[in-house]
């Protein structure tokens, strides 16, 4: 492959390079850290410009708008750099001058971004305010809030939501409502799979169904078939032998009869779950230790293969029962909740990010002519942090790109952090996937540029064990062992040693901390000589805020700057937790959680 101009000058390696050439075929890359994630998605962008695609018509997305910002001004200062060139031919400095002059109107962003720039375009489609605005993160918290409390405030007086707050205090009712309302996408989804009343018969199917398939998958196990057959196999000499008993307690667990209900199987095979691998005597076997231990293995593995199975043991109960006769109780809140932070956001022509989505899938999927029309203007879609992305976001991501050629995305399943937002690791593997599918190209960043060479070894060597390789039947949503080569192979020392000094004072503490402050800051101050090490690059950390003071007296007497840091926000100091608590009392008199932290 051969690199544009433009990016003659940008050091690419082999799989950088090949992610930023690769056409006519979606694209998935895995990029560890500090593998030169940002870097290869801005080769793409200029090789994408450099092939003649409109700069409007490429789009990249990014997690966050911070992140976008930075690939905007890494994009300009790469294009800068390229018009520098003294000896630049007079029609590439016109073309890329007209690039850069265009930059501020690159399509660069978040996938909200995409979303309320398709939305401004078609409102009327979907009956929204042509000027509406969008909540942001801490807009649409505050206003989940107001709704909750309200929501909360009509729920005490409801008839209908009687039976929750039988169930349920106030402050655990007004987080149920705040988290119905956060994730009110998926919980409507589920809803709506669910019948409006009576839903412990449909609760024990569903179970049942589920219990179904895994002791399906269990007995059809090739190890777990094998581990059956040894103790066919194998019998001690001794039937009293222990490890014997509970050979014959598995093989009895697992007679199920051919047709047996459900049930009767789950209760043979509980057995497998209390095996006991204790006892059991190499003279009463035949084949002796040998035979005694593999045994032993065969037992363990059938208990371990049993508790694996999650749902096996599982049972609805009383409280199951329970929850299932109050449901109709939260429909009802969750409609009320929902309708009202609806009517709020109408009120204010505003859009939370959840709309957004939402509403621009409803567009593209339901108007063809609009699908067709956006799908012209993306002729590159690059995607940036896909594995924090949800399934409405893959959907909207196909939605743009229907046909290979156009996608181009950039993951790693092992830095995945943002679940609590909806994120779903397993979306990206299932798009990695798809694009394998349809031929397309799985490019590995795996030289880290950022890791120590040492610390990198010893880290590979450390998660192969845990992580493990990957295989058909490592679930989704877990990421597969990848190691990481480092990008230099001599390691660069920073501040030079010693890098671990143990200070010891001697007597109790008392006595001991005001000597142990000023021995340690007697070594500060020696640092700071014969190094020129600033005071500003030093930190002492304490385990406590108490012996704060010994160390600010040390650091006055000799002279030293210093500034302390608490380490506490100002609502988790303790005075303003009494005062917070107080206030918490007074109006909730049966708030007792508020009132005991007060009177403590």
């Amino acid at each position: 492959m051969t690199a544009p101009d433009i990016l003659q000058t940008y050091p690419l390696s082999d799989a950088q390079l090949r992610a930023a050439l690769t056409r006519d075929v979606d694209v998935a890359v895995t990029a560890g850290a500090g593998t030169g994630k940002t870097r290869t998605l801005v080769a793409r962008y200029l090789a994408l410009l450099a092939d003649g695609v409109p700069l409007r018509q490429i789009v990249a997305v990014t997690f966050t708008r911070k992140a976008a910002r930075e690939m905007r001004n890494r994009v300009r200062k790469e294009v800068a750099a390229y018009l520098a060139q003294p000896e630049l031919p007079a029609a590439a400095r016109e073309r890329w001058q007209g690039h850069f002059n265009r930059l501020d109107a690159a399509r660069i962003g978040t996938i909200h971004n995409v979303c309320s720039e398709i939305l401004h375009a078609h409102p009327a489609e979907v009956g929204v305010d042509p000027r509406f605005a969008v909540l942001d993160e801490t807009q649409a918290a505050l206003l989940v809030q107001e709704v909750a409390e309200a929501t909360l405030a009509w729920a005490v007086e409801a008839e209908e939501t009687r039976p929750l707050l039988e169930m349920l205090r106030e402050r655990p009712l007004l987080a149920l409502i705040t988290t119905l309302l956060t994730n009110r996408l998926a919980v409507q989804e589920v809803v709506s799979q669910l019948p409006a009343d009576d839903i412990l018969p449909h609760w024990q199917a569903q179970l049942a169904a589920r219990q179904a398939e895994q002791v399906a998958q269990m007995l059809a196990d090739p190890e777990f078939v094998a581990a059956h057959r040894c103790l066919l196999a194998n019998q001690a000499a001794d039937p009293n032998d222990r490890r014997d008993m509970q050979r014959r307690v598995a093989l009895a667990a697992l007679a199920i009869p051919k047709d047996a209900p459900l049930a009767d199987q789950l209760g043979l095979l509980a057995a497998l779950h209390d095996i006991d691998l204790r006892g059991g005597s190499q003279k009463n076997w035949p084949g002796g230790k040998a035979q005694l231990d593999e045994v032993k293995a065969a037992l363990a593995y059938l208990r371990e293969a049993y508790k694996s199975q999650s749902l096996l043991g599982l049972r609805l109960n009383g409280q199951d029962t329970a929850v299932a006769a109050a449901m109709p109780a939260i429909y009802s809140l969750f409609a009320y909740a929902q309708a009202r932070y609806t009517r709020l956001k109408a009120e204010r022509d505003a859009l939370d990010f959840d709309d957004l989505e939402d509403l621009a899938i409803q567009l593209l999927a339901n108007h063809a002519d609009i699908r067709r029309y956006w799908q012209q203007q993306v002729q590159a879609l690059l995607v940036d942090e896909f594995q924090d992305t949800n399934a409405r976001q893959a959907r909207l991501v196909r939605l743009l790109c229907p046909d290979p050629g156009k996608l181009f995305i950039v993951g790693d399943a092992k830095q995945s952090i943002y679940r609590f937002r909806g994120a779903d690791v397993a979306v990206f593997a299932a798009e990695k996937g798809a694009i394998q599918g349809s031929s397309g190209a799985l490019i590995d960043l795996d030289t880290s540029y950022r890791a120590h060479p040492q610390l990198l070894t010893d880290m590979n060597e450390l998660l192969a064990p845990v992580l493990g390789p990957d295989s058909p039947e490592r679930p989704s949503w877990v990421a597969p062992f990848a190691p990481l080569s480092p990008g230099s192979k001599t390691a660069h020392d920073g501040v030079g040693g010693p890098f671990v000094e143990f200070h010891l004072a001697v007597g109790n503490k008392p006595a001991a901390l005001p000597v142990a402050a000023a021995a340690l800051v007697a070594r500060l101050a020696a640092l700071h000589a014969e190094t020129g090490l600033g005071y500003g690059d030093m930190a002492i950390l304490c385990r406590t805020s108490g012996a704060f003071q010994y160390y600010e007296d040390a650091l006055d007497a000799a002279g030293i700057p210093y500034l302390t840091v608490a380490g506490k926000g100002f609502y988790d100091r303790p005075e303003i937790r009494d005062v917070l608590n107080a206030l918490q009392a007074i109006a909730d008199p049966h708030d007792d959680l508020a009132l005991v932290g007060l009177l403590r």
